[in-house]
């Protein structure tokens, strides 16, 4: 990645943890003064959500070093580490908070939602959402700042869910809904964890096949695949074996192709470079392995 690039990723990095601080501050200190578990939850979240983007930034860092003679072929694994990581220790705290809005809701309840719950709210709601409109252009090329943007807009959708149910909550005082106020709260906080758990999964899945060298997603193979063909074509290449991952940013492709004994060194640089020309158009960091032999025995 450039280097602007990384400039304007640990900037975007920057910007998420100090919205951060200040939703989780605010979170914290109204869930605090009005009892609502689900603003605690959002605050707590949010508040090690910090740490999780503070780590992300010094990923950033060391990622954009580049390779050293200690590690030869850079320190790309630490972005799919940090993101599981990350994943881990949200779908804790998911499942921490779910399981003591379960015990609220058998103990009969929370307090209602007050006017500070519902201004909570649309802040909680404002705040995310725009932060997360404005990651996006960043999150295009950066996987770290991807997932901050995914887990703003999950703080959004949540804001928004507060809003509506804060609202409604207070609507119903004094009808014959008015003991169901009391639930609203725990039952938000379980929604919001059944919300939130779908990211932290994914995170951890993601994490998994790239850390085992796993195969990357088929929207990545399809075009590599499609590039080596073409070029094998076009030097008459019959016999190939093609491996690819994809760790962090890094797209590591190996190919080995099995040729005629009177294949020339000078033919095997015309073809790393058409292979070169065609991978680099795909966005990611390209590290590209061709072997030619004449020995079936290796190409296997």
């Amino acid at each position: 990645m450039p280097r602007d690039e990384f400039l304007v990723e640990r900037r975007s990095l920057g910007l998420s943890v100090l919205c951060g601080f200040i939703l989780a501050v605010v979170g914290i200190a109204i869930g605090v003064g009005t009892g609502s578990q689900i603003i605690l939850f959002d605050g707590f979240y949010t508040f090690l959500g910090i740490g999780l983007s503070w780590m992300a930034m010094r990923v950033s860092f060391l990622v954009a070093s580049g390779p050293t003679s200690r590690y030869p072929f850079g320190r790309e694994a630490l972005t799919p580490l940090i993101i599981g990581v990350e994943g881990v220790a949200l779908l804790a705290t998911c499942s921490y908070a779910g399981f003591n809005a379960v015990l609220t809701i058998v103990h009969g309840g929370s307090r209602l939602p007050t006017g500070w719950s519902v201004a909570y709210a649309v802040f909680a709601l404002v705040l995310p959402t725009g932060l997360w409109w404005w990651l996006r252009p960043t999150a295009r090329t950066s996987e770290l700042v991807r997932a901050e943007a995914t887990q703003w807009l999950a703080g959004g959708v949540l804001g928004m869910g507060m809003l509506v149910a804060f609202i409604f909550a207070r609507l119903i005082v004094g009808t014959s809904w008015s003991p169901g106020a009391k639930y609203v709260d725990p039952s938000l906080v379980i929604a919001a964890c059944l919300l939130f758990v779908v990211p932290p999964v994914r995170m951890i899945r993601t994490t998994f096949i790239e850390l085992v060298e796993g195969s990357p997603d088929l929207d990545l193979q399809g075009p590599a695949r499609l590039a080596v063909d073409e070029v094998a074509a076009q030097f008459g290449l019959t016999d190939q074996h093609l491996r690819m991952t994809k760790i962090g940013r890094k797209f590591y492709v190996e190919i080995e192709f099995v040729v005629d004994p009177t294949w020339t060194v000078l033919r095997s640089d015309q073809v790393r470079k058409a292979l070169a020309a065609r991978l680099d158009q795909l966005p990611h960091e390209l590290w590209l392995t061709v072997e030619f032999s004449a020995d079936p025995m290796w190409g296997a």
